[in-house]
C-alpha cells in the first residue's frame, strides 16, 4: 500500500504526550521560568484523507499579566515550523493551524504545537492521529475479490459472502444504520461494520438473511471440521480458518501467536474489532486487535443473550453472554445458499 507525503496541515487524535506544568515560578538554576497552564486542543481520534480541521490552542499564559505566549506547529510528515501567533499577540490571534489532510494519505500522523515566550522554558504537546480512507485503509487478502456479492436495498452496500455448508455467510460485518459506528467513529462504519445491542441486532440483516441462531452457527463449526456436540459449547481448531491475515493503516490486525494458525481459508475473513458496553446514548469500545465478537439470535434468559467470539490467543470459538441492552457488538448475516 502505497504512502504519499501529507500537505502542510493535518491531524488528530491520541495525546502521545504533554508536559503539564500549572505554577508560574522559577527554574533551579533561575534563569527561566515555566509557563502557566497546560497547552491543549481538541482532535478526533481518526479523520479522513483528504479533509482538514482547525486546531486552536488553548490553556497557556506567562507572567503577572498573563500574556498569550506564541504558538508554532510542526507535523511528522511536514518539520517546519510554522508560527501562527507571537508572544503577548492580542487574544483575536488565536495561534489556529488548519491541518489539510493529503487525499492519497493513509496512516498515522503526529502533529505538535509549541508555546514560546522570551525568558520561558517552551511548553508542547504532541498528539497522534489515524488517518483513513475507505479504499485504502482496510487491506484484505486478494482472494476477497473473487468472492460474490450482495448489495442491501436499504442504503446500497456491498458485502462479499461466502458459502460453508450450505449456508451463505457475510464476510464482513453489516454496517446498516443505527447501533454504534466502530470505535465511535462514522468512518469507520463501512470498514468495520456497526455495533449493536442485541434487541437491534435481531433485526438488523437485510431481507432474505437472518442473524445466526445456535443451529447455523453449529453448521459453519460443522462445515469447519469441528465435532460439535453441545448447540451453546466451545468450538474447538477453527478460530483460524475463520480469522483473515488484514492490516489497517500498514498495522496486522491479528497480531502473532504460536496457538493459532491464521489461514482465512473459509472466506469468513473475521477481523478483531472488539466489542462496545453502552450507557444510554454513549458508547465505550473495548478489545480491538484482540477479540471478534458476533451476536448470536439465542436468548440465554430474560436480560442476556448469547455471543460467539474469537480470541487472538486461542485455537477455539468461543460462547459468552451479553445483556441485551447494555452490551453491543457486530452481526455476521447468514441465509441457505441460494
Amino acid at each position: 500500500m502505497k504512502i504519499t507525503k501529507v500537505l502542510a496541515g493535518t491531524v488528530c487524535g491520541v495525546i502521545l504526550a504533554a508536559s503539564a506544568m500549572s505554577c508560574h515560578h522559577k527554574s533551579d538554576d533561575d534563569t527561566l521560568e515555566y509557563m502557566d497552564g497546560s497547552l491543549s486542543y481538541d482532535l478526533p481520534v481518526y479523520m479522513e484523507a483528504g479533509t482538514s480541521i482547525d486546531l486552536v490552542p488553548t490553556g497557556v499564559t506567562y507572567g503577572d499579566d498573563a500574556k498569550l505566549p506564541g504558538i508554532f506547529w510542526y507535523t511528522s510528515e511536514n518539520t517546519t515550523k510554522d508560527t501562527t501567533r507571537l508572544a503577548g499577540d492580542p487574544a483575536s490571534i488565536t495561534g489556529k493551524f488548519t491541518l489539510k489532510i493529503d487525499e492519497d494519505f493513509v496512516g498515522k500522523l503526529v502533529v505538535t504545537c509549541s508555546a514560546f515566550a522570551d525568558g520561558y522554558y517552551l511548553r508542547t504537546q504532541s498528539i497522534t492521529t489515524n488517518v483513513i480512507n475507505e479504499k485504502s485503509s482496510l487491506v484484505l487478502p486478494d482472494t476477497i475479490e473473487t468472492y460474490p456479492v450482495f448489495t442491501d436495498d436499504r442504503d446500497g452496500r456491498t458485502y462479499k459472502y461466502t458459502s460453508i455448508n450450505g449456508l451463505d455467510w457475510f464476510s464482513r460485518n453489516l454496517s446498516y444504520s443505527g447501533g454504534f459506528p466502530a470505535l465511535g467513529t462514522e468512518l469507520l462504519r463501512s470498514l468495520f461494520g456497526t455495533f449493536y445491542t442485541w434487541d437491534e441486532a435481531r433485526t438488523a440483516c437485510p431481507d432474505g438473511w437472518r442473524l445466526p441462531g445456535a443451529d447455523d452457527w453449529k453448521s459453519l463449526a460443522t462445515g469447519l471440521g469441528a465435532n460439535v456436540s453441545d448447540n451453546h459449547g466451545t468450538f474447538k481448531d477453527i478460530a483460524g480458518r475463520l480469522m483473515t491475515d488484514a492490516y489497517f493503516n500498514s498495522e496486522q490486525l491479528w497480531e502473532f501467536n504460536a496457538k493459532v494458525k491464521v489461514t482465512g481459508d473459509c472466506g469468513f475473513d473475521a477481523l478483531p474489532t472488539g466489542y462496545a458496553n453502552i450507557d444510554g446514548a454513549a458508547s465505550s469500545f473495548s478489545d480491538f486487535t484482540r477479540y471478534a465478537v458476533y451476536w448470536t439470535a439465542e436468548e440465554a434468559d430474560e436480560e442476556q443473550a448469547y455471543y460467539r467470539y474469537l480470541y487472538v490467543a486461542s485455537p477455539d470459538m468461543n460462547i459468552a453472554t451479553g445483556h441485551k441492552k447494555s452490551f453491543a457488538a457486530p452481526v455476521r448475516c447468514v441465509r441457505e445458499s441460494l
